[in-house]
């Protein structure tokens, strides 16, 4: 299951480096073409069409050459983007207002361009997925 929650969570990230504005670079180049022939060669060859964790955990896909070296393709350029495009949180929030007091408890990973407050605004037990903060 180890490498099925590591292959999950390089299929995250990057599905959200190749739709975000921010990260162009990897969206137009080879992040976005390792992201879409892992993906393919899943669906493909083991019918994983929905990637969750559990359709991943199967010992063909962990043992399959092609999976291991797309999967190092892309892990390589998600490593190659910039620490601020690659950093996925629970909680990404461009502007952030409230009319009070804003309360994060037990939140793990907030980021916010702006965060006003007039009145309260709470986050409460908000978890990162696997391979996000």
């Amino acid at each position: 299951m180890e490498f099925a929650t590591s292959l999950y969570g390089l299929l995250s990230v990057g599905a959200g480096l190749a739709v975000s504005g921010v990260a162009s670079e990897f969206g137009k180049g080879a992040g976005k073409a390792a992201l879409e022939a892992l993906k393919s060669r899943l669906s493909r060859v083991f019918g994983v069409d929905e990637p969750t964790e559990a359709a991943l955990a199967k010992p063909e896909i962990e043992a399959d050459g092609e999976v291991q070296r797309l999967a190092a393709l892309l892990l390589a350029a998600i490593e190659a983007a910039p620490e601020h495009e690659r950093a996925p949180y629970a909680v990404d929030i461009r502007e952030i207002r409230s009319k009070g007091a804003l309360r994060f408890t037990d939140v793990e990973g907030v980021k916010a361009d702006i965060a006003t407050s007039e009145t309260d605004m709470t986050f409460e037990n908000v978890k990162a997925p696997p391979g996000k903060r």
